[in-house]
């Protein structure tokens, strides 16, 4: 774990060899864009960077949820789907995973951790960051392009991107179907990494990020966002052609 932390360290830094990527430049680079209307029909408005808008109403959902009880299904499902772009779930879904949330330490197993996660997130963003698929690749590529000589392989999840990972296309294509990419091979030669359990993936990740977040002196979403920023460019510094 902790040559994995010393990676994350580098990265989120902006250090050899991931200049040009980390905390400061996702800053300027991040680009998720903010939906028109939020949950309450109040415009989303803003002149700020993509960055320190998502950033303000990942706080301003979170007031909301703790303040108002029962419009937290409502955020929920915004935060999912509107915000989110993960229009799969079934409305019991939804409530199931909202109903879980609700709990003072809910069980992280990683199916559907992409949009439990996202709600967690906003339950209490200072605990939760979302895991979903581009996170996991940058978990692992950030490992692999540090050459760490005692790695933590972490489960991919479902993607769309074409580089990253899309499950869609026929084959599937992008980072998380190259061989060398995947898990099994992770952990045998040449890198020998320890396989992380699925069932203990998230709470891993928060763990590595909570500390990288204390060390840095940020709130964990910003660690999380980073990594969601560079994951495509995480990819190609893997595999250029890629790109």
């Amino acid at each position: 774990m902790r040559a994995t932390q010393t990676a994350l360290r580098k990265f989120f830094n902006g250090i050899e060899p991931f200049e040009g990527l980390g905390l400061d430049a996702a800053k300027r680079d991040y680009s998720w864009d903010l939906p028109r209307i939020s949950f309450d029909g109040t415009p989303l408005h803003t002149n700020k960077t993509s960055f320190e808008a998502n950033v303000e109403l990942k706080t301003r959902l979170n007031e909301a949820w703790n303040a108002n009880p029962d419009l937290r299904r409502e955020i929920a499902q915004w935060v999912v789907v509107t915000w989110g772009g993960i229009s799969s779930n079934k409305p019991q879904t939804l409530d199931f995973y909202c109903s879980r949330a609700s709990r003072e330490d809910p069980s992280t197993p990683l199916s559907g951790i992409s949009s439990f996660s996202k709600i967690l997130a906003i339950k209490d963003p200072d605990k939760y960051a979302i895991y979903d698929a581009r996170v996991a690749v940058s978990l692992n590529a950030i490992q692999m392009i540090y050459q760490v000589s005692s790695g933590m392989a972490f489960p991919y999840v479902l993607g769309l991107n074409r580089i990253t990972g899309d499950a869609a296309s026929k084959p599937p294509r992008g980072f998380v179907y190259r061989e060398a990419a995947k898990v099994k091979n992770l952990i045998s030669a040449p890198y020998y990494w320890k396989r992380v359990p699925r069932d203990q993936a998230y709470a891993r990740y928060l763990g590595l990020l909570r500390e990288n977040a204390r060390n840095i002196g940020v709130p964990l979403c910003h660690l999380e966002m980073t990594l969601f920023c560079y994951a495509p460019a995480l990819a190609c510094r893997v595999f250029p052609d890629l790109e």
